[in-house]
This record gives structure tokens, sequence and C-alpha cells, in this order.
């Protein structure tokens, strides 16, 4: 019994110091938005909106493969350009505002822990080998690690980085929230392009191609994964 109201304890210690901590405000924004965005997503689906079927599909591509399967997919369903910029900047908005509070707390105080080593270690590594390239420039390095849309680099990996370089977290989240900003306009813009120069093709076969391409991003991700854990196994021996 003490072990368990020692343990009991020890959780609720955790969870008020987070609360407390600026983490914990960051995080609460978060749940916020996201509370925002899905009631007005369940209010157009109840008012039966022509819209909300789209936005949804848009946002689970976001959710899946990023924002440049999101965007893709935006447009071949034919939502407006400001819509899709929105709702693809409020998407990773959201995510970073709740794994950001969550990753950095999570390193600061569980690092040793195998929930850490086997889901958010890899994160800070990777922010630690763009530090080599990219850390000198501190708040600029991290717009342009997240504003570069052929990186492939989301608004998660960008603020890690942000606070691998020591910065504060208000620069850092502003700093990759301009980034992913304007890299979504500039996947709008090519993509835009790349949809027009394709007139010809109706929206059927555009919204099959966005399906392979999040098929092919899910097995390329699955197959990383398993030779991640392969790799883990060999170090283990």
């Amino acid at each position: 019994m003490k072990s368990w109201n020692s343990f009991w304890f020890s959780r609720k210690t955790i969870r008020g110091e987070f609360l407390r901590s600026e983490y914990g405000l960051i995080f609460a924004l978060g749940c916020l938005a996201l509370i925002g965005s899905v009631g007005l997503l369940a209010v157009l689906a109840y008012t039966d909106h022509p819209m909300w079927q789209s936005i949804f599909a848009m946002a689970v591509a976001h959710m899946i493969a990023g924002k440049g399967v999101s965007v893709v997919q935006g447009l071949a369903m034919g939502l407006h350009p400001a819509i899709i910029l929105i709702l693809a900047t409020v998407s990773d908005l959201v995510l970073m505002l709740l794994a950001y509070p969550v990753f950095v707390f999570a390193y600061e105080h569980f690092f040793e822990t195998p929930l850490f080593q086997r889901h958010m270690r890899r994160v800070f590594e990777s922010a630690q080998r763009s530090m080599d390239r990219i850390g000198r420039f501190k708040a600029l390095g991290v717009f342009m690690f997240v504003w570069l849309p052929f990186w492939m680099t989301g608004v998660l990996a960008g603020s890690i980085l942000g606070y691998s370089m020591g910065l504060k977290s208000w620069v850092t989240l502003v700093s990759a929230a301009l980034g992913t900003f304007t890299s979504i306009v500039i996947w709008l813009f090519f993509s835009n392009q790349v949809i027009s120069a394709v007139g010809w093709m109706n929206d059927q076969l555009i919204g099959l191609g966005v399906l392979a391409l999040l098929l092919a991003m899910l097995a390329w991700r699955r197959r990383k994964r398993l030779r991640q854990a392969a790799a883990g196994q060999r170090d283990k021996r």
C-alpha cells in the first residue's frame, strides 16, 4: 500500500509541476486550439456544411502524411487556397503546441525511461544532427529548418531544434510557426501550378494519386521503423 501511495503521489507531483510550468501553459493553449478546431468541424458536420467532408479528409491527410500531401488533397477537393492555408497552418500549430511541451518536459525529467528512449529520443537526435548545419543561425535557423519544404521537416522537429539551441520557448514557437506558414504558402503555389498544368486530369485521378502517395509514405515510414528497430536490436547485442 505504501509503495502504491508513493507512486501515486510521485505522479501527481510531476503532473502538478508540468501544469504549473511554462510547458503546461503551452500545452493548455494547444488543448484549447484542438478543442476549438474539433468543435468547429463538429458544427460544420452537424449543419451538413458542403465543405466539412473535404476539411475532414484534408485534416486526416495532414495528420498521416504532413502538410505537403494535405495541401494537394485540399486543392484536389476544390477547397479555396486561403482555407487550405488556414487549415494546414492550424493543424501544424496544434501539433506543435501539444507535442513540444510534452517532449521537452519528458526530455528533462524522463530521459532514461523506456518510453522516452523508444518514442521521443529520435526527434532529439535528429535535432542534434541539424545543429551543425544551422545551429549558428539561432531563431533564423529554426525558421529555415521548418520553412524549406523539400526537407520535409515539420514544426515538431523545428521546435525541438530551437530547444536544443537554448532558445526561449516563445522564440522557438514563433520561429517554427512562421516557418511552417511560409512553407505551406510555397507548397500551395507549386502544387497549384502542377495541378493547373495537368488540368486535363479529373478529380478522381488526382484523388487516387494522393491516396497512392499516402500509402507509399506509410509504407516508407513502416520500413524505416523496422530498420531502426533492427538496428537497435543489433546495438544491444
